[in-house]
């Protein structure tokens, strides 16, 4: 029917040999799994342990191209450093929707921007399949790949498929949100799940280094909106609602397959944002008013007496979903999009004093347009010295630059890669528990070779740029949020 949402049309996709877009390998498939050991440039760090890495590996199958970049099928890669070397592997997860399309040859379920070209009945219903593209965390023992609002996919350590799993087996079966929140104060891995209803509720689960269930806590929110990440502090749990209010006039569209979830998300700044905040200790709740402020990822947050100091990139404009003339969608098509006209993803900082129930926000980085920002494990919910992110050119939506965020002062400094070098999110070599590490490492495309490779930076020589390149065979898309897991095992 034409009104539904159906897939681009993949044969007007060219591949990234011959497509003139320099960042088209960042949105081009890669179906092919592999295993072998990697070429390095410079030298290697005296690392033990794996990189893990997820985002949506499979844009394409057969005749169907998805319409946005954060859609498509999850894809875990792994960099593991053993004795001097460096071997990568890729593999999709297994889903049962990657199963089931797999022998139809085509995209059959309807996903978070696009319907499934399969039979109508099928993009008929409220509920997504999961796609296991999001985070990936290894925990006591386990390694998890996640969906937002969905059971987590558990996987071997060859990343085989295990399949879905549930996370606590003496509760409620819930579906949780993909940005679980490493917490070193207290040597905990906090999961969120979302339960909508006329109002929505949050339920935190608290897990040990060893996989007990430490806590279960459940609050009922001030508002329904669409949020994707969340602060932990060492007291304190906080939730920033910003007005991304979900159309219930669509959602009806979306339950007969007239529109898709991201269409039916609705950017209405005049409503600002609140920020919910909760005491872990005795559940006391707070609600603070703001101006609107979209956040995709927060930064960090910590304790400083009475008051909550949260770390974030924010936004005045929306996320870039909804309409699909914004850049998420653009760039699928082939178009050359900017994705704003001004600077908008500033670092901002938020003072949150609950006992005075004041909340102040200010802007305090000197340049904008950053995103997937990434601090040492050992940091998480305590103050934090130094954040990594990566950000873009004004007006670009791929980024070529890492920066380096002072937080006691401030400052950034920066790495940009070559012209047509994209980097995505840099990712500590450190865990809870031990010492705060030194190494940082964030995955580049180039569009000279049409190739990949892993960037690893030293703090104390960053600003001189990767001491090594650990080169791929091939292209890798967009990946979206990585994890490290201490002494390699295979």
């Amino acid at each position: 029917m034409p009104w539904r949402k159906l897939p681009l049309r993949a044969a007007d996709w060219l591949p990234p040999e011959r497509n003139p877009l320099p960042y088209a390998g960042l949105i081009s498939s890669l179906p092919e799994e592999s295993d072998y050991e990697c070429r390095v440039e410079g030298e290697l760090p005296p690392l033990s342990g794996t990189l893990y890495r997820v985002g949506p590996g499979l844009y394409d199958r057969g005749p169907d191209r998805k319409r946005m970049v954060l859609d498509g099928d999850g894809m875990v890669q792994t960099l593991t450093f053993a004795d001097g070397r460096a071997v990568y592997r890729n593999r999709f997860v297994r889903t049962e929707k990657y199963l089931e399309e797999e022998k139809a040859g085509r995209f059959v379920y309807p996903t978070f921007s696009t319907h499934g070209s399969g039979s109508f009945l099928r993009n008929v219903g409220m509920s997504l399949p999961n796609q296991a593209n999001t985070t990936v965390l290894e925990w006591a023992g386990h390694l998890y790949a996640f969906d937002e609002s969905q059971r987590p996919y558990e996987l071997r350590r060859d990343l085989s498929t295990i399949g879905e799993t549930v996370l606590d087996t003496a509760g409620p079966d819930l579906k949780y949100w993909a940005h679980w929140k490493l917490d070193a104060a207290h040597e905990q891995v906090h999961m969120l799940a979302l339960e909508q209803g006329p109002r929505m509720t949050a339920h935190v689960l608290s897990l040990s280094l060893t996989g007990d269930i430490v806590a279960r806590r459940s609050f009922m929110l001030p508002r329904a909106v669409y949020f994707h990440d969340w602060f932990v502090s060492e007291n304190r749990f906080a939730f920033w609602l910003h007005p991304a209010f979900i159309d219930l006039g669509a959602l009806g569209r979306v339950l007969i397959a007239r529109e898709t979830f991201a269409s039916a998300i609705r950017w209405k700044p005049e409503a600002g944002t609140q920020l919910f905040v909760v005491d872990r200790n005795d559940e006391r709740t707070w609600t603070f008013d703001a101006d609107a402020c979209w956040m995709w990822h927060a930064i960090n947050a910590y304790d400083d007496g009475d008051q909550m100091i949260c770390d974030f990139i924010g936004s005045e404009q929306g996320g870039g979903l909804g309409g699909e003339d914004s850049a998420l969608f653009g760039v699928m098509r082939g178009e050359r999009v900017a994705p704003a006209d001004r600077p908008v993803n500033f670092i901002r900082r938020m003072h949150v004093r609950p006992l005075e129930n004041r909340l102040d926000m200010k802007i305090i980085s000197d340049s904008a347009d950053y995103e997937l920002p990434g601090i040492s494990a050992t940091e998480r919910a305590r103050p934090h010295s130094k954040a990594y992110m990566i950000q873009a050119d004004h007006g670009e939506l791929f980024t070529r630059n890492l920066c380096q965020y002072d937080a006691a002062n401030g400052s950034t400094a920066s790495w940009a890669f070559e012209d047509g070098e994209y980097c995505g999110e840099p990712v500590f070599c450190d865990v809870l528990g031990q010492a705060r590490g030194r190494f940082v490492i964030s995955q580049v495309y180039s569009a000279r070779d049409k190739k990949s490779y892993f960037a690893v930076f030293d703090e104390k020589s960053f600003c001189r740029g990767p001491i090594a390149r650990i080169r791929l065979q091939h292209h890798v898309p967009l990946s979206f949020h990585g994890f490290w897991a201490p002494s390699a095992r295979k």
